[in-house]
């Protein structure tokens, strides 16, 4: 999953740009992966399902943040809120990267056998 490849063979990439962080298209995605020939979008609005899985990337990011903004007092608040906003917007390409790559494995079972990949 953490790699983003394809779920079925493991070999195929599931973006155009492999890297973690990447600003510039970081949703731009192959139609199929290039060993096997799964088709990424298994059905029309498929990738709404991701929002699911990366709402606890979200989650587990700002949560120190959140806390530190209930437990501290003064201006430390709003370094907490400032932290929040740049982490997430230094984080927001790998939250959503890694929210489609977790979504698709939880949808498409791993056959690593040419048998099985028809």
């Amino acid at each position: 999953m953490f790699s983003m490849k394809c779920p079925r063979c493991r070999q195929g990439s599931l973006f155009v740009k492999p890297q973690l962080l990447v600003y510039s298209g970081m949703l731009d995605a192959h139609e199929e992966c290039a060993h096997c020939h799964l088709k990424y979008e298994l059905e029309p609005g498929f990738w709404l399902g991701a929002l699911w899985t990366s709402y606890p990337i979200v989650i587990v990011l700002e949560l120190p943040f959140l806390l530190g903004a209930l437990l501290l007092e003064g201006d430390a608040i709003w370094y907490c809120f400032v932290g929040m906003v740049v982490a997430f917007f230094i984080a927001w390409p790998l939250m959503l990267r890694l929210g489609r790559s977790f979504w698709i494995h939880l949808n498409v079972r791993y056959s690593p056998t040419e048998e099985d990949l028809s």
